[in-house]
């Protein structure tokens, strides 16, 4: 009997593994059909020229002496976005050029008259060292100015990085080609005037005479990476960046149905900042991203906010928060007093976020 049981045990499970094998259930599709992603361009032009094949010639420089060599960078090509610009020196060569009297006995060695030479082999002990560096001699400032559209005549924004009286050379700002500067953002179909002088330093000596320097300007377009460094900056007029430890760095997602950010900052006074952006101008800044207290100089802002709104070619401020009037909630908008710049940070560029939720 209880085997007679258990098979009918084993014909009942069978039973149901095949009513379940053959139930039926209600569905639907729907098939989105043409689905296409196109990658973006990143693309720039310097003077209306691309490819870049205009150089630019110093002669004849001298102690005291400035010459300017200004170009300007277009971002106005066929499907274009923002991209963030910097510059560099590349293939740095220095030569002796043309040797003087003055230039070789300045060195230790000794002038050939007869043959209208240096002998560097005299006097002895020798050889004597002929010194070709004439880029740390050339003192050098750098500011840009950013145009929104490309046949605007009002700068959007501009920025000064470097002033003569900052006494960087061309070693020290680009060193010997390894270092790059960070122009700031271009928006798309806009441009940038870059301006810059080369001022040879009122100091250097005789051996400096007859020297050459050549070398090539690389101009590099990158893509927005939701990254930003909010520098501290000097006062009116020229609102220069200063390099040294009190600055911040930016991190967001540039496309995202929120703001989602983080914002490391140093060197810093202690007590509480607003983090906050600029909607309409890029000094209008009017919308808290976030709030935070800094301790040991140390400050940390993470956030995801919901703004509702793009934020596209604008400017991000820290601000202490004694110097923000209106609300401190993030999403929610108040007002800069403008009363103790030289305490704001703020970026180079731009920044710009393409809010996905609306």
């Amino acid at each position: 009997m209880n085997k007679i049981l258990f098979n009918l045990g084993i014909i009942a499970v069978v039973a149901a593994v095949g009513i379940g094998a053959t139930v039926a259930y209600f569905s639907d599709t729907e098939t989105s059909a043409g689905n296409i992603i196109t990658a973006g361009t990143v693309d720039i032009s310097v003077d209306n020229a691309n490819p870049w094949t205009g150089h630019a010639t110093i002669d004849d420089m001298k102690p005291g002496y400035t010459n300017y060599i200004n170009f300007e960078i277009e971002n106005n090509g066929a499907g274009a976005n923002p991209v963030n610009i910097y510059k560099t020196l590349k293939s740095i060569q220095e030569t002796t050029g043309v040797v003087t009297e003055s230039e070789c006995t300045s060195q230790g060695a000794t002038w050939d008259s007869t043959n209208h030479g240096c002998d560097w082999n005299y006097p002895l002990p020798g050889p004597h060292s002929d010194s070709n560096d004439l880029s740390s001699q050339i003192i050098y400032d750098l500011s840009v100015e950013v145009y929104k559209g490309v046949n605007d005549t009002t700068p959007y924004w501009t920025e000064t990085l470097y002033v003569d009286s900052d006494n960087q050379t061309i070693d020290s700002v680009y060193a010997d080609g390894t270092k790059s500067v960070y122009l700031g953002m271009i928006p798309a179909g806009g441009h940038m005037k870059v301006k810059q002088s080369y001022h040879m330093n009122s100091q250097a000596g005789n051996e400096y005479q007859g020297d050459k320097m050549t070398f090539d300007v690389e101009i590099l377009a990158k893509q927005l990476e939701g990254t930003v460094v909010l520098e501290d900056k000097s006062g009116a007029p020229e609102w220069k960046i200063v390099f040294g430890d009190k600055q911040g760095t930016l991190t967001y997602k540039v496309t995202n149905p929120t703001f989602d950010f983080n914002f490391a900052g140093q060197g810093l006074a202690d007590g509480q900042y607003v983090l906050a952006a600029g909607y309409d101008s890029g000094t209008n800044v009017d919308t808290v991203l976030g709030v935070g207290t800094a301790f040991d100089g140390v400050l940390n802002i993470t956030g995801n906010v919901e703004l509702n709104k793009d934020m596209k070619d604008v400017k991000v401020w820290l601000i202490p928060a004694a110097d923000w009037s209106g609300t401190q909630l993030p999403g929610q908008t108040g007002t800069p007093l403008w009363g103790q710049m030289s305490s704001y940070l703020w970026e180079t560029g731009l920044i710009w976020y393409d809010d996905t939720g609306i």
